[in-house]
Parts: C-alpha cells; sequence; structure tokens
C-alpha cells in the first residue's frame, strides 16, 4: 500500500506533465478466469460478450470525460483487459477513432491491444491492423504446456507461437510477450531457454513477471489452505537473473524490473504510468489519474457491468450520468504523489530526477530521513546518485522493494 499523507499541498503548478497523456481502455469479457488473477474481469461462460453495448458505453464516457484532457496532446492508447482480442475488431475501430478525433495526437501515437494466442486468428489480427493499432502485446505467460495448463491458461505452447509468428507477420510495428516466471518446478534453465526462444522468434519487448498469489484468486485460496505448490524466493531470484542474461545476451535491455525491450521499442505507455504522465481510464472498472490545480485527482470506474452498460443510455444531463460510472475519487496532494512517484520511479533503471521531483511537486523530496536512507543504501551499492539522478544498480534490481519501502 502506498503511504498517505497529510500534509497540505504547495501552491504550485499541476505536478503531473502536462506535455501528454495516455487513454486506457478496459475491456472486461475473457475466455476464462485464470486462477492467478486478480483483474477486473468476466468469463464468456458467464456472460456473453456484449461487444456494441460496450462500445457505446465507452463512447458516452469518452463524451463525458474528455474535456478534462483536451488540451493536452495524446501519447498512447492502451486497450486492456479481460481479453480485448475478444472485441469485435469493427467495434474496437469505433473506440479508437473517436478517441483519436477527441484529441490533438503526436505522430508517433502509440496504440497498444493485449491479445491472448487462443483468440488472436488472421480475422482479429488484420482488423487490429485496420483499425490502427501498432503494437501488439500477446499473454504467452510460457512455452511450456505443464506450466500453461497449471497457470490455467487456455492456449498451447503450438498457439503461442504462431500467435506472435502471425502478429509479425500481420505488420504490426512492434509485438510484445509477457512472460510468468517461478512456476512450481520450473529450473531457472528453463526460464531462460523460453525468454531466449521468444526473443529469438522477433520480438522488440518482452515483459517477465513472477509468479504472485493474490487474495481472491483461485491460487491464493489454495495456498492459504497450503494446497499450492511453489517455488522458493532464492529459485524464483534465480530464474530472474537467468531470464535477465538471456536477454540481455540478445539485444534487450532491462530498462524496469520486468520489461525488456531493444533500443526504441520501451512500451511507451507503461513509461507514461512509471513517469508520473495523466491518463484517462474508459470503461468498466477503470483507473485514471487527471491533472489538478494542486495535485492530482484518481478516480476509479464502477466495477458493476450491469450499471456501466445503463449508464450511456440515461436521458439525463451530462453532469448526472457521471454519477453511476464512478466507484470512488480521491485526491492526490503532491506528497502523496511524491510516494508514488519514488516508488514507480525507481522501477526504471533510468531512476528519478529528485531536483525535476522537487520543481514539478512543489514538496521537499531530500529531506533529512530520506538523506539517510539514500546513504544506506549507497553504501551497499544498491542505489547509485548521480547528480540529482538516483537510481538502482541493475545488479541490485531484486532489492527494489526493500530501497523503495525505506525512501516512500
Amino acid at each position: 500500500m502506498l503511504a498517505v499523507h497529510t500534509a497540505q499541498p504547495a501552491a504550485s503548478s499541476p505536478p503531473l506533465p502536462s506535455a501528454g497523456f495516455g487513454v486506457y481502455v478496459h475491456f472486461p469479457w475473457c475466455e476464462r478466469k485464470c486462477p492467478y488473477c486478480d483483474f477486473l474481469s468476466v468469463p464468456v461462460t458467464e456472460r456473453v460478450v456484449q461487444a456494441g453495448p460496450y462500445t457505446e458505453a465507452v463512447l458516452g464516457e469518452l463524451d463525458l470525460r474528455a474535456a478534462s484532457l483536451s488540451a493536452h496532446p495524446l501519447r498512447t492508447i492502451f486497450v486492456g483487459g479481460g481479453t480485448p482480442s475478444l472485441w469485435d475488431p469493427v467495434e474496437l475501430r469505433r473506440v479508437l477513432t473517436a478517441i483519436r478525433a477527441r484529441f490533438p495526437t503526436e505522430d508517433a501515437l502509440e496504440v497498444t491491444v493485449e491479445c491472448n494466442p487462443s483468440s488472436f486468428d488472421e480475422r482479429v489480427a488484420e482488423g487490429l491492423l485496420a483499425a490502427g493499432v501498432n503494437r501488439i502485446s500477446l499473454g504467452v505467460q510460457s512455452l511450456s504446456d505443464d506450466r500453461l495448463r497449471f497457470l490455467g491458461r487456455v492456449h498451447d505452447t503450438a498457439e503461442a507461437l504462431a500467435a506472435v509468428q502471425r502478429a509479425l507477420r500481420t505488420g504490426f510495428e512492434r509485438v510484445s510477450a509477457d512472460l510468468i516466471f517461478g512456476v512450481a518446478g520450473q529450473t531457472p534453465g528453463e526460464a531462460a531457454d523460453e525468454a531466449r526462444r521468444l526473443a529469438g522468434l522477433g520480438l522488440t519487448h518482452l515483459s517477465a513477471y513472477a509468479l504472485t498469489i493474490e487474495p481472491g484468486t483461485r491460487f491464493g485460496e489454495r495456498a492459504r489452505r497450503g494446497r499450492l505448490p511453489l517455488l522458493s524466493d532464492d529459485v524464483v531470484a534465480e530464474c530472474f537473473t537467468a531470464i535477465e542474461e538471456a536477454l540481455e545476451g540478445a539485444g534487450f535491455a532491462h530498462y524496469e524490473i520486468s520489461n525488456y525491450a531493444h533500443p526504441g521499442a520501451e512500451a511507451r505507455h507503461n513509461l507514461g504510468y512509471w513517469r508520473g504522465a495523466p491518463y484517462l481510464g474508459l470503461g468498466v472498472g477503470a483507473f485514471g489519474t487527471l491533472p489538478a490545480t494542486h495535485g492530482a485527482l484518481r478516480y476509479r470506474n464502477t466495477p458493476n457491468l450491469d450499471r456501466y452498460l445503463g449508464f450511456a443510455s440515461r436521458p439525463t444531463a451530462a453532469l448526472d450520468r457521471v454519477g453511476p460510472l464512478v466507484a470512488s475519487v480521491e485526491p492526490l496532494a503532491p506528497p502523496t504523489l511524491l510516494s508514488e512517484r519514488l516508488m514507480l520511479g525507481l522501477r526504471l533503471a533510468e531512476g528519478i530526477d529528485t531536483a525535476e521531483l522537487e520543481r514539478t511537486l512543489g514538496v521537499p523530496v531530500l529531506t533529512r530521513a530520506r538523506e539517510r536512507a539514500i546513504e544506506r543504501w549507497t553504501t551497499r551499492g544498491a542505489l547509485v546518485r548521480d547528480g540529482s539522478r538516483l537510481r538502482l544498480d541493475k545488479r541490485h534490481f531484486l532489492l527494489a522493494d526493500a530501497v523503495i519501502r525505506d525512501l516512500v
């Protein structure tokens, strides 16, 4: 959990970067709920995909929210889920076209859609390309059929490899894949082999996440009962290092703790999150963070799909219609934003610029307590200080949580 600071915000300009922003669109439907997943998702076995009504609801929400960022250039669009490759590309195209029409956009606008191998067929691939999508993120997760079954995935290894090749063949500018490591029975050598094999297909980006067990998931319940086989922390750390060595050997830069890319192929949308850029969240359960006069405003849309689908058809004034959308609103004062910037920015290999943070947030960054913490970690070699820039030494990425806790 992030620390909540109650200090009064300083009188300063909005602390979130105003040069550009991103849009996140959430699509909730999936083929089957994975046992480790704690995202908002609705299996198609429980509720049929309502692509048309959902599109109309997202377009209606866009109408209500667009004014909050209408003067800012749009840098990125990211469609996540759920499984957005289940969204009819014709309907998704309507949403992407409307978003682009609402804001000034950069020439190099990044448009990413998450896809699962099992639903990423030729029709979907061609439809997404025609809709203006230029980056595909594939939920491969593993190249072992046994581990895929353990993770509850619908696809097998052959489908995963075919999906990567299909994305590259279709002509998307950039293709990324997700891997989950640290699964019971996996060795560091196997983790490295999977990463190396994917890199060899021609991907420009790869995300590698350690399996985490979240409360409220099926894995969480099994772990609570002592019925979930898990790797030791030491072996998980060895898998992390093995993947890093394999990908760096294949020409990838380790630019964020869980992310690797060829130079220039970093995930621009996620870089915006990590660097503190504002973003507009659209869709059921979506989060957004908008600039405010003295800080920022974070909101979360209702997680109730029926309520979300129903709001767009209400013949009420715009200000009244926004009510059913919102589940929570949280003002973020500059001290809270600073905690978040430290937590997220230090995940990046580039680190943070403390002088720039102090200028934009209007609050002191290098307090006496933080200076002491920085000294402790620089002495150990985990932190590197270069003028006003502070970053984790790449050899100590595994200490990130401890370092960040100390600074936040």
